[in-house]
């Protein structure tokens, strides 16, 4: 491919996280969260590397993304979690041996209603204090009754979220902690029922939340839950490097004005870099002063970001030239752009600015 704009995915640094995580819980079996395309490091990549590497299972938000891994022939358990959308799911998900989340009783009795060809593995969610999606804890008892009982279902266990887990010290941890043991009690005595509970922040700093299943996402990609810390600091890697090329340098006289809406305007010589990236890749549309690396140094845009260019100050940098490497979010020469700076920048999270990047731009395999 001819354009430079690439995403850099760091094998290396995915199989590090997902040991780190089995470091914090080294009790607990790891369900990898890769919904939205792996939060836009590439999915399939991302999945073959994790199962190469030992993860237990996986997790997606819909049946259209556990497809796409199954179409790829990546055969581990993966679970659906916010489950069926519509009756039709049901028989697609027998058929490639998936399995669901179930949260609502619509849900239930399209469960019940369906023959299914092969069973179906179903993890309950019951609401422990999130109330965005689950059963209450007073419906489990006869939520349970009939899964138990139903022909093509298997019980696996009983699953919830915290809310507040990237504040770890928040009463409300403790709040939902306490709610969904209560819930576990409803669970029949059946061996081999699990529990499944932490998150990415659960498993760095709420131990007592882990359990049988945890289930990563932010960290497995070298990314921090937490707002006062980014990965690095976590002792996670960053797996995602954003990179595109000089191709094009302007000089700008004082007073001469720069791009739409004349974005900057230098009150000196400047020495202006364009890069091909913009918010057409995914790249916020952020604005003069933005952190960016060229030559292994840390320069900033200037102007405002289009839908594919941006440009950079290389005034401080006089031996920059027509095709440089410039990296938007990620390390050169020992200096970093992390999504985290970047995300606190955009006044957003970094999932968000991952999940952003765009599918022309192509996800590449680094060590």
């Amino acid at each position: 491919m001819s354009r430079p704009t690439q995403a850099l995915i760091s094998i290396g640094a995915l199989q590090h996280n997902l040991a780190a995580v089995r470091a914090h819980a080294p009790q607990s079996r790891v369900m990898a969260v890769v919904k939205a395309d792996a939060y836009g490091h590439g999915a399939p990549m991302v999945v073959r590397t994790l199962a190469q590497a030992g993860v237990d299972g996986l997790a997606v938000a819909c049946l259209e993304e556990a497809l796409i891994l199954r179409q790829q022939q990546i055969f581990l358990p993966i679970f659906i979690l916010d489950g069926p959308f519509a009756p039709a799911d049901l028989p697609e998900i027998s058929r490639w041996r998936l399995g669901v989340v179930l949260h609502n009783r619509r849900q239930l009795q399209w469960l019940l209603d369906a023959p299914q060809d092969f069973p179906v593995d179903v993890f309950v969610k019951v609401d422990t204090g999130m109330h965005r999606l689950g059963f209450a804890p007073l419906e489990l008892p006869a939520v349970l009754a009939h899964l138990v009982h139903a022909p093509g279902v298997r019980l696996r266990g009983l699953l919830s979220h915290l809310a507040r887990a990237d504040t770890p010290e928040d009463w409300y941890n403790t709040h939902q902690m306490d709610g969904f043991r209560e819930a576990a009690a409803h669970l029949p005595q059946t061996p081999g029922l699990e529990l499944s509970l932490a998150s990415s922040a659960g498993i760095l700093r709420l131990p007592q939340s882990h359990y049988q299943w945890v289930r990563p996402g932010l960290m497995l990609y070298g990314m921090s839950p937490f707002a006062a810390e980014d990965g690095l600091a976590l002792g996670l890697r960053p797996v995602l490097q954003l990179r595109s090329e000089l191709i094009a340098i302007r000089d700008l006289r004082p007073g001469e004005w720069l791009g739409y809406g004349a974005g900057f305007r230098a009150d000196v010589p400047t020495r202006v870099g364009v890069v091909a990236v913009g918010y057409g890749d995914g790249y916020p549309r952020l604005g003069t002063g933005t952190p960016v690396l060229v030559g292994g140094r840390r320069t900033r845009l200037l102007g405002r970001v289009s839908m594919d260019m941006l440009f950079v100050d290389l005034t401080p940098l006089p031996g920059a030239q027509l095709g440089d490497e410039v990296v938007l979010m990620g390390e050169q020469g020992g200096e970093r752009v992390t999504v985290e700076e970047l995300a606190a920048l955009c006044g957003t999270i970094p999932y968000e600015l991952t999940c952003r990047l765009q599918g022309r731009v192509p996800r590449v395999p680094v060590p």
